[in-house]
Formats: C-alpha cells, structure tokens, sequence
C-alpha cells in the first residue's frame, strides 16, 4: 500500500509548486521542424530534486512525446548473460581484498560478488552505494517524467532498448573488469563523488559537472561503449529518424551525456541543429 501511495505522489513531484530547489541544466536544440528540450537524469535520487526547472515544465504542457534511453516501465523477459570470466577469474588478489571490505561496508554478499560477470558486480556496487546514500530509483528523473508520461498517455520514445544496453554491458572489454578494477580503487573518490553529483546536478553547475564526469571516466574503450558511442547514435537517431522530423520532444537521459565536444548537445549541433543552454546554473559547495 506505501509503495502505491509513493508511486502516485512520485507522478505530481515535477509539477508540485513550491519554491524552487533544483535548477539542473536544461539544452534547447531545434530547428525549423523540431524542437529538443534535454534535461540530464540522475538515475536514482531524493525528493529534494524536485520540483523540475519551470521552462521545462512549461514545454511539457505542449510536447508530442517524451525521449528516454529506454523505457524502464516496460515489462521485459530480457535478462543478462552471466558470462564468464567472472568477478573471481578476473580480480587480482588485492583488488578482490579491497572488494570483500567494500562488501561489508556495504552489507552485500561477497561470495554472490564472485560469481557474477566484472561488470555486474560494478554496477552492483553503485546501486547499493547509492542506496546507502539514500537515493532511490523511484526518484530517478526518467523514472518520475516516464509515470508521468504514461498517466497522461504522452507518447513515449526509446533511443535504445533493454536488450541493447545489456548487450553493451556484456561485451566492456574484458567482461566489465577494467571498469570493476577502477571503481574499487576508486571506491572513497566514487562515494563523494556521488553525493557531490545530486548537488551540482541540483545546482545546474556546468563546470563541476564536467569535472566530476572527468575524475569518473574509465578506460578509453570502456568510456567510448558506455557514453561517447551511444552518444553519437543518439544524435544520428535523433537527427535522421522518421518519428523525430517534426514536433516537440521531450529528452531525458543521463546527466553525463550532455557534457563536453562528444556529448549530446554539441553532436546535434554539429547535424546542424542550433543548441541553447535555456537555464541558469549556480555554483554547487562541495568536493
């Protein structure tokens, strides 16, 4: 009964009036057929997130669909292949020490750690630290806007499926390790980082934002499967694909693929799109 009563208040937060707390970054990109308002997601996050900036809420009101990654909401049979080499086969022996005490630190199973693919067991450890900081996924941006979307029977646009992102996760080189290896020996950068992120994302604040997507990169290979690859389809989908060559859209995806020459504002503006960063931003106080 809770998780109904939390689900049907979670669909009004974007649009509850309140004095405005969070004012993330929010592209316009358009041209003489169509309009993109983008807004970064943080995937899991807090109450305090919310309300969303009024010039995207206002757009909201007139847009033909909404524009996620994927649609979460989607009951879908897909489920990973647990592929070897796994977590056990692919650590060497101090990094799996330093696994074992971030998995008590975290009270999760060390030994189901072990058996998992590199990869999983990554993301695995950012859901729960991120559960530990006490951000949920039912405050996740595209989580909130995709409940919205799907009350007011506003269409709803995938980039990219469940299937295909599983698929991307399965083949990171070396099955996930190289970016395991780095997320535990950066594990105390990762968890001030993550608390740092809910702040500057709420701060709109461009330049930290840069700088902690910077300090969070992988290896080159990793980075380019995870961000810039999918960033550059995205443009070309969005650019060139028969449901976006007119209209209003709405544009959720993750805050990290906006940022920078290869993020998702610049590559449409390089198909020839004009791009406006349409909010303004405030220094965020934090490390």
């Amino acid at each position: 009964m809770f998780k109904s009563i939390l689900s049907k208040a979670l669909l009004l937060l974007p649009f509850i009036s309140q004095p405005a707390l969070a004012t993330p970054i929010v592209w316009k990109i358009y041209d003489n057929q169509r309009e993109f308002y983008v807004l970064g997601s943080i995937h899991a996050g807090k109450e305090a997130m919310f309300p969303l900036p009024d010039v995207f809420l206002e757009q909201w009101q007139q847009a033909d669909a909404l524009i996620v990654e994927a649609n979460i909401l989607q009951q879908s049979s897909v489920t990973p292949k647990l592929a070897p080499p796994f977590t056990h086969q692919a650590l060497p022996e101090t990094a799996l020490n330093q696994l074992k005490h971030i998995s008590k630190k975290l009270n999760i199973s060390f030994e189901q750690l072990l058996q998992q693919p590199p990869w999983l067991t990554a993301v695995t450890l950012q859901l729960a630290l991120a559960d530990q900081l006490e951000l949920k996924s039912d405050y996740g941006i595209d989580y909130v806007l995709l409940q919205r979307a799907q009350q007011q029977q506003l269409p709803i646009l995938e980039l990219e499926s469940v299937s295909q992102q599983f698929n991307m996760l399965e083949n990171l080189p070396d099955n996930g390790a190289p970016m395991l290896i780095e997320t535990i020996n950066e594990w105390d950068k990762t968890q001030s980082s993550l608390r740092c992120l809910v702040k500057v994302w709420q701060h709109g604040d461009g330049d930290k934002l840069e700088q902690l997507f910077q300090e969070s990169q992988f290896d080159p290979t990793t980075d380019d499967a995870l961000i810039f690859n999918r960033n550059q389809r995205w443009a070309e989908t969005l650019a060139k694909a028969s449901p976006y060559q007119s209209g209003k859209f709405m544009v959720v995806v993750g805050a990290f693929h906006l940022i920078g020459e290869q993020g998702l504002p610049n590559l449409m503006k390089q198909q020839g799109f004009k791009i406006e960063k349409i909010t303004s931003g405030t220094k965020a106080d934090c490390k």
